[in-house]
């Protein structure tokens, strides 16, 4: 029965009487989305009644005080009414309803809590050379500590020994970076305490200190969206589905409720763009919405705030002395906030050994017409900085425009322990990408106090040509010295995924060469690469080198002959890691790691994100080395290998290392005692296909062919109860053998009739 509000209703239920009539609980589909609620109405007649307040639930805007509605009595609304699915259907002009935003395509998601075992991780780098009768070695080493809760402890020294004409062997160590790293997930902060940067923005200057810092790090919410994204504003007058395209690719495919929705696009890059949103309703009417974007990463979202304070003396012959450091402290401040998704400002400010400066700057997206930028800033003495720039990037042409000048007085802390900041800072670059084509120029002039303009101007070009073939060229030109000119031609054929060849023309200045290349590196899950190459000229000569990559590690080997240069070396790098209890040697660690348990089974292959890594090994243990800190990892082990009597509880587990740590990760695998038992009756005959067999533990057994029957949980000895189709019953006796393994055959057991 339907029911529109240009019939005669039957009066309005008085809010301050009771209502008499038919109580119903009814299922409420509103505008062709079911609401996936129950509400009372009752039913006075052919009229449905339900209180107010339910109905504003459902989005229905009344005036306040009524506490019963009949739906006839609302203007606009129309209802049928279903007795037999118990359903009420209403249908209401959406621009009357006050309905909640769904908001599709959400670009933000929560992140698995991050976790961390404890232990050591070594990773080393060992070079060495030899050639003209002189040899040298170094070698690279990072020593990290790391704990649940208690963050990273890491040092980083470089060892070196090398031989001197006419001299023995001689040599230092130097220590490079002590730190403690201590990271807050929930707050995006990071405590630092030892050696690191100050903060810095665009147009200031970051300074090496041996201090404290806490700051902001978005890296520890990797999923979070920092930069604004452009943004679908639309509402839809019935149950559609809507798709979005973004630079005519689609993003996006969803249904949406009769209502208000947001849609979000998330560009790959930062560029111009155009974003389509094509809405189709149940009967197959299509609407288009475009709508241009300009996406930068420079710009921070609404409300959001990026800060960092620093505190510490100034790091001076960093790779020559390890404790040498400046005797006044300093203090630095940065801070950025989005004012608003096309707005950011930004201030720094340092001070420290006579010096002090601070400055302010804004980054503008002017109505998505790529991002301005500007600063200044002041120091002690009257100095003064300023800088502006332009970028804009589109789907074939981007440009980038940048100045930054300075007064002879502008000093900044960093200048008392080497060069003052640049007078002149200019940079120009155009590029344009047309089909297979890229090429553009820029422009570079770099002016320092006390000395003349630096100015150079460049060409681009690289053109694919199909079939893995690609041309490319550059001419670079100071344009304050004539001869101080280098031109570069060459063409790439890549022969398959991995192999490809070069060859190549360069003039430096008066100096001419060419180059054929042929390489095929190392895949990145492990293998051997190789890479040889020739030179003509005079420095002619060539090279050639070998590696190999595997879970423990990477070696190189190679020798090289230019001009008068001629060596043989190799490299070795990789980590070794104390975790659990074991020690691992393992791949270079650069980032996080996890070491994934079988309980002992070996064998076992083990999955990162889909693809094998490697498998346990001996003790049921495999280190997997390339995980990313604070993202979601996703591991899993293949159990098609597992022996038939083992179990494992669970083949995949989701893993979020914290900062540059390790996690266990276990995959419980369990022994059961398993057997594949012939049952034949007292005849010999095997019992027939359907009986079932009862062992006292657990769900009973089916028999199969041939009185076959699979049984797991056994005992020493188990006394097995059969049930047979036509109801009678017979018992026998299985004994599993102490030395079984896998899934053994036991059998034919005779079973006798029950008494």
């Amino acid at each position: 029965m339907d029911h529109a509000t240009d019939a005669i209703p039957p009066p309005t239920a008085d809010p301050r009487v009771a209502v008499a009539g038919e109580d119903l609980y009814l299922e409420v589909v509103l505008n062709g989305t079911t609401t996936e609620r129950l509400m009372h109405f009752i039913r006075r007649g052919e009229a449905l009644c339900a209180n107010a307040a339910d109905l504003r639930a459902l989005g229905f805007v009344l005036p306040p005080g009524d506490e019963m509605r009949c739906l006839l009595d609302i203007d606009g609304l129309r209802y049928s009414y279903d007795v037999g699915q118990q359903r009420v259907t209403i249908d209401m002009p959406t621009g009357r309803l006050h309905l909640p935003r769904q908001v599709l395509n959400q670009p933000e998601r929560k992140a698995t809590k991050a976790t961390s075992g404890t232990g050591l991780l070594l990773n080393y780098d060992v070079y060495a050379a030899h050639g003209g009768g002189l040899g040298n070695i170094s070698g690279l080493a990072e020593l990290r500590a790391f704990s649940e809760d208690l963050g990273v402890l890491s040092n980083t020294s470089l060892t070196r020994r090398y031989q001197l004409p006419g001299s023995g062997w001689t040599g230092d160590t130097v220590r490079l970076d002590t730190q403690w790293r201590l990271s807050f997930p929930d707050k995006t902060m990071v405590l630092t305490v030892g050696d690191t940067f100050t903060g810095y923005t665009s147009w200031s200057r970051a300074t090496r200190i041996g201090g404290i810092a806490l700051g902001t790090d978005f890296a520890l919410q990797p999923y979070r969206v920092t930069a604004p994204l452009p943004q679908f504003f639309g509402q839809a007058a019935a149950p559609s589905s809507v798709e979005l395209y973004v630079d005519g690719i689609r993003q996006y495919s969803g249904k949406v409720p009769a209502g208000p929705f947001q849609l979000t696009a998330v560009p790959g890059v930062d560029q111009a763009g155009q974003a389509q949103v094509v809405l189709t309703d149940a009967l197959g009417r299509s609407s288009t919405v475009t709508f241009p974007f300009y996406a930068a990463r420079q710009l921070l979202r609404q409300g959001l705030d990026d800060w960092s304070v620093e505190l510490g003396t100034v790091r001076e012959a960093y790779g020559i002395d390890s404790f040498a450091y400046g005797d006044a402290p300093i203090g630095s401040g940065t801070w950025r906030r989005g004012i608003t998704d096309r707005l950011t400002l930004e201030t720094h400010a340092e001070a420290g050994d006579g010096r002090g400066t601070a400055g302010a700057g804004a980054v503008w997206n002017p109505f998505g017409a790529g991002v301005l930028n500007a600063s200044y800033a002041a120091s002690r003495g009257g100095g003064a900085q300023y800088g502006a720039g332009f970028s804009w990037s589109g789907r074939y042409v981007n440009v980038s425009l940048d100045s930054l000048r300075s007064n002879a007085h502008y000093r900044d802390v960093a200048s008392n322990y080497g060069s003052p900041p640049p007078r002149d800072s200019d940079r120009a670059l155009i590029g344009f990408n047309i089909r297979e084509s890229s090429f553009g120029a820029n422009y570079v002039r770099l002016r320092y106090a006390g000395n003349p303009a630096s100015r150079y101007v460049g060409m681009f070009v690289l053109r694919n040509l199909g079939r893995g073939v690609a041309v490319n060229a550059s001419l670079n030109q100071n344009l304050d010295e004539h001869a101080d000119r280098s031109f570069f031609i060459g063409i790439t054929w890549a022969l398959d995924e991995r192999t490809t060849w070069t060859a190549s023309a360069q003039r430096d200045r008066t100096r001419t060469f060419g180059t054929i290349d042929a390489s095929r590196p190392i895949d990145g899950d492990g293998g051997f690469g190789w890479h040889v190459q020739g030179r003509s000229g005079a420095d002619g000569g060539g090279l050639g080198e070998m590696g190999w990559l595997g879970n423990d590690g990477q070696v190189t080997v190679g020798a090289s002959s230019i001009g008068p240069s001629t060596y043989t070396y190799a490299d070795a790098n990789g980590a070794v890691v104390w975790m659990g209890g074991h020690v691992f040697a393992a791949r270079r660690i650069d980032d996080a790691f996890a070491v994934v348990s079988t309980e002992g089974a070996a064998g076992i292959p083990v999955l990162l994100e889909n693809r094998r890594t490697g498998v346990t090994d001996s003790r049921g243990l495999l280190l997997v080395s390339r995980l990313n800190a604070w993202q979601d990892n996703r591991l899993a082990i293949d159990p098609i290998d597992l022996p038939a009597d083992e179990r494992v509880q669970r083949v995949d587990s989701v893993v979020a290392p914290s900062d540059r740590s390790g996690v266990m990760v276990h995959f419980p695998v369990k022994r059961v005692r398993a057997a594949l038992a012939i049952l034949v009756d007292e005849a010999g005959t095997p019992l027939p296909v359907g009986a079932t067999v009862d062992t006292g533990s657990g769900e009973p057994a089916i028999v199969g062919y041939d009185g076959q029957a699979y049984l797991d949980n056994l005992k020493g000895s188990t006394e097995l109860t059969v049930t047979k189709p036509d109801g009678t019953r017979c018992t026998a006796t299985l004994t599993y053998p102490a030395s079984a393994r896998d899934l053994p055959q036991l059998g034919p057991l005779a079973c006798r009739p029950s008494p």
